[in-house]
């Protein structure tokens, strides 16, 4: 049986992130600033999640210099309770499944993240904001909508995750401003090569 204390942590933002990549590197220690960047989450979100999972046993600390050390806690019944969260997040999942299945149309040149799964700042059920760079010289931006929303009818139908598909010509990445420009720094999720 989960504890009252584990589900109220699990629920805030960021611990399951913090827990997550935590389980992959069960004999790594991290300093809290690591862990924040691998887990990625905001560094104070890993501060207050280290604090609150330390204690509820979750995980183990201790002082190296100026710096604290975080680890898996080693208790075997805690470790079992753990296996419940999942070793992937479903949005990115999801997310990355879309892509994968709009790669098999020729005029898509690649996928990008953004919006608050893009930044990691995503609670379960929120949507999933993909872009969508496409040859706009094979295929027309009325087509190439009506082919992703259809893909993410599909995804949600599997996965039960909503993909909010926006659409944008490959030659409009090279502009120098507006949406194309805060696009060029988001996560790629899938390329051409």
């Amino acid at each position: 049986m989960i504890s009252r204390e584990i589900l109220s942590a699990l629920a805030k933002k960021g611990r399951i992130e913090i827990i997550r990549t935590l389980k992959a590197f069960p004999e790594r220690d991290f300093t809290i600033n690591e862990l924040a960047r691998t887990a990625k989450v905001p560094a104070m979100t890993a501060w207050r999640a280290i604090n609150e999972l330390r204690h509820i046993g979750v995980v183990r600390t201790r002082k190296i210099g100026n710096a604290t050390s975080v680890r898996i806690a080693d208790d075997r019944e805690l470790l079992r309770t753990l296996r419940i969260v999942p070793d992937t997040d479903p949005q990115r999942t999801a997310a990355r499944s879309f892509a994968e299945t709009l790669a098999e149309m020729n005029w898509i040149s690649e996928c990008r993240l953004f919006g608050n799964i893009g930044r990691g700042e995503h609670s379960p059920g929120d949507e999933v904001d993909v872009a969508i760079i496409y040859d706009d010289s094979a295929i027309q931006e009325s087509e190439a909508k009506s082919v992703a929303a259809h893909m993410a009818e599909r995804i949600k139908a599997e996965t039960n995750v909503t993909i909010m598909p926006f659409c944008l010509a490959k030659r409009e990445m090279s502009r120098k401003g507006g949406l194309a420009a805060e696009l060029r720094d988001k996560e790629i999720i899938w390329k051409r090569d």
